[in-house]
Parts: C-alpha cells; sequence; structure tokens
C-alpha cells in the first residue's frame, strides 16, 4: 500500500498521467504533514548519493513537494540551478512554496511531465543542458519508464550523472498487513510490480540504463525506518500519501471490513507503548552519461 505504480512501458500512458495528477494532488494538502519525515529523508539521501557541486544546473524529475529538489537548491548553490517537474500542481503549489520561504532564488518549480520532460514554462531543455538528473521515488510510477531515461541522457552533458531512488525488499514483518488489505481494493502498488517492469531488480534496472546510453551504473541499499505513534497515526500517514489510491479503491461498503482486517494486523505489530515501526530497503541508483 506504497502507491499506486506501473513500472513497466505501455502506451496508456495519458489516462493513467492524469489519475496519477489528480491522486498527488489529493494528497498535497497533508503529504509530510502529519509528523513522520519520510521522503524528505529519502531526498536528502538521494542527493549526497548523487554528489552534486556548486555551479552545476540539476533537474528534478517528479519533484513533488521539494524532497529532492531543496537539497539539490542547497548543494549546487546560488551560483547553480534546481528545476523541479511534478505533473501534479498541488505538489508543484508546496514546492514553490517551500523554495520561496528559505530564499532559493536559483530554484524553481514547475507543473509538466516529468517522463518527456518537453513544453516546460521558462525551463530550456535543449540536449546536454543538465549536469545531474534526479528523479527521487517516482520513476516507476512513469507508464514508459525506459523513455524516461533515454529523455534523461539527451538532457545530460557528456558525463552528467543520474541518480534514481527506489523501493527495495519491504519489512517482511508488514507482509501481514498487506495481505489483508488485498482483497478489498483494485488498485495496485509501488511493491508489486508488472513482469516487464525494470525496478523488480537491480540487474534489471542497470540493464536499461547501460541500453540508454549509461555507463558505470552503481546500486546502494540503505533503509528506511519509519516510526508511528500507534495505528492511528499510520493511517494518517498513509492518507497523506499516494497510498491513499489503494484505499480509494475499495469500494466504500467494503471498507469498514478492510480497515478492521488490517487493524488486526497492525495491532500485532505494536510494540508495549502501541507505536509502530516499518524498515524497508530504499535503493539509489547513480550513472553517468556516456
Amino acid at each position: 500500500m506504497s502507491g499506486v505504480a506501473h513500472g513497466g512501458d505501455t502506451d496508456t500512458g495519458a489516462g493513467l498521467k492524469a489519475g496519477l495528477a489528480g491522486l498527488f494532488d489529493r494528497s498535497a494538502p497533508t503529504y509530510e504533514r502529519v509528523g513522520v519525515e519520510h521522503f524528505a529523508d529519502l531526498g536528502r539521501r538521494l542527493v549526497a548519493h548523487a554528489g552534486m557541486s556548486a555551479g552545476q544546473r540539476v533537474l528534478d524529475a517528479g519533484c513533488g513537494t521539494g524532497a529532492a529538489l531543496v537539497p539539490a537548491a542547497l548543494a549546487v548553490g546560488a551560483e547553480g540551478e534546481a528545476v523541479g517537474v511534478d505533473l501534479s500542481p498541488g505538489m508543484v503549489a508546496r514546492a514553490r512554496a517551500e523554495v520561496d520561504r528559505l530564499g532559493l532564488s536559483h530554484a524553481r518549480a514547475v507543473v509538466g511531465d516529468a517522463e518527456t520532460v518537453t513544453g516546460l514554462d521558462g525551463v530550456p531543455t535543449a540536449p546536454g543542458s543538465f549536469d545531474t538528473v534526479l528523479a527521487g521515488i517516482s520513476l516507476f510510477f512513469f507508464p514508459r519508464p525506459r523513455a524516461a531515461v533515454a529523455r534523461y541522457r539527451e538532457l545530460l552533458r557528456p558525463g552528467g550523472r543520474l541518480a534514481v531512488s527506489w523501493w527495495g525488499p519491504q519489512d517482511p514483518r508488514w507482509e501481514p498487513v498487506f495481505a489483508a488489505s488485498a482483497p478489498y481494493g483494485t488498485a495496485g502498488s509501488s511493491h508489486r510490480l508488472p513482469e516487464d517492469s525494470p525496478f523488480r531488480s537491480v540487474e534489471a534496472l542497470h540493464g536499461v540504463l547501460t541500453g540508454a546510453g549509461f555507463t558505470g551504473a552503481e546500486t546502494v541499499e540503505e533503509d528506511c525506518v519509519t516510526r508511528f505513534a500507534d495505528a492511528e497515526h499510520w493511517w494518517r500517514w498513509v492518507w497523506s500519501t499516494a497510498a491513499r489510491g489503494f484505499w480509494e479503491s475499495v469500494p466504500e461498503e467494503r471498507r469498514q471490513e478492510a480497515v478492521a482486517a488490517v487493524n488486526r494486523e497492525l495491532f500485532r505489530l505494536q510494540a508495549p507503548d502501541g507505536s509502530l515501526t516499518s524498515s524497508v530497503r530504499v535503493r539509489f541508483t547513480v550513472a553517468r552519461r556516456a
């Protein structure tokens, strides 16, 4: 229940993208605002792995509320530039507000298609325009991730870096929670990928990157530990993320039953003080344009 995702190339992109934009618009008001820091931490880690330096120009594809855009802007400094693009106007509005709050005049977020990166308002996207392209917990949402990777290679200068974060193995203790909810909803999950998805294994993603003209792909795995005060806190967090897409797909007449089934499994996971802890592996992949 970590969010609706595709992760394999398909010709049905327009409808899927419209659905994703709406999903994240609905999540935007509470995203990262329920007392759990999750994506902001992963954004900082991705920027650290990307190894940017002052004066560089960076594109954040699928910038969301700015989890990677803001630390990227700080990394390249005022002499550089950080551009975020996202399909969701609500998420872009949040990113812009954070950029303005921090006075990062060399950073901006625009509404647009992060898969194709074309026709962006006031953003030059000629070949070789960027030193770094980031895709933080986003690329597996795209209908055509292989096409996106090829586009990013085109946008990068020779030797430029692509840095991607994506989910590795989830916490096995939480499998009964996901299994309890599965019969009730029709939407997919970013932990349940199609057979042709390049995000099913490190080797598969490296192969896609090599085929697109990248070299030296390296992937590291790190733990992402998220803590919740209690089950209610976890539910508030779920509804603040793209995972709400699954629960929106549960018929209203069955939602109470589904929630009860999940709560029974959550109860088994609770610590004596009622808290819950989830630990998933997050993969960070960095490759260079050949």
